[in-house]
């Protein structure tokens, strides 16, 4: 992150919180058992509480780093995906690749995210993956015309998730969307948010219910 640097070009600049997660998920693979359930991404997937809200899916394990983007993602997913050997997979990233340091296009998300999905699908064959969509933001606190930096939008974080599709074909990679409804009806409202990109209780509730509903759907349809 770019924080009170006055110039930086597109690097990602990791930060003493962000190694200090690490570490922590670190810690927690050495006690981790196999064949459970991973959550990887940032600050929305870090601060999930997977037993609170998820409890169908059993043992999670919460790998989410708050600020981190998925190019750095690629950089940590073994020690925070493949050295669980979870029989599934989570994946949530993309808002933090629109802000102010790193600019990424949704295609350079979507690509990155694919990157991700092959190096994990070599490693462990068997598993799942299962990408959400990355969640709408208030663009009146946190759109580019609000913070007049980054390039943040919903039009933009929408395209993320059509990009992800039209590049990542797999039989074991599966899709659930998190931002609208089959009628394009926007799932969170402003009041589901702290702060305008982070769910509040009622918004992990709402987008818990959904993500199950849709989970559940695509085992059916197996």
């Amino acid at each position: 992150m770019k924080e009170g640097m006055l110039y930086d070009t597109n690097r990602y600049q990791l930060r003493s919180f962000v190694l200090q997660r690490m570490q922590k998920i670190i810690q927690q693979q050495k006690r981790a058992k196999a064949l459970q359930t991973v959550f990887f991404g940032d600050s929305i997937v870090q601060y999930f509480d997977l037993a609170k809200y998820l409890p169908e899916l059993g043992t999670c394990y919460n790998c989410g780093i708050a600020g981190i983007t998925s190019d750095m993602l690629l950089h940590f997913v073994d020690e925070a995906v493949i050295k669980y050997q979870p029989k599934q997979v989570f994946l949530m990233i993309g808002t933090n690749d629109l802000g102010d340091t790193v600019m990424a296009s949704p295609r350079q998300i979507a690509l990155q995210v694919k990157e991700l999905v092959e190096i994990i699908q070599n490693n462990l064959p068997q598993a799942q993956i299962f990408i959400l969509s990355c969640l709408p933001c208030l663009e009146a606190l946190h759109g580019y015309s609000a913070q007049g930096k980054g390039m943040r939008s919903n039009d933009l974080i929408q395209m993320i998730f059509k990009e992800e599709q039209t590049c990542i074909h797999s039989t074991q990679v599966h899709f659930i969307q998190l931002f609208h409804d089959a009628n394009n009806q926007v799932y969170l409202q402003a009041s589901d948010y702290t702060d305008g990109l982070h769910p509040n209780e009622t918004g992990y509730q709402k987008i818990s219910q959904i993500l199950l509903a849709q989970y559940r759907q695509i085992l059916k349809n197996q």
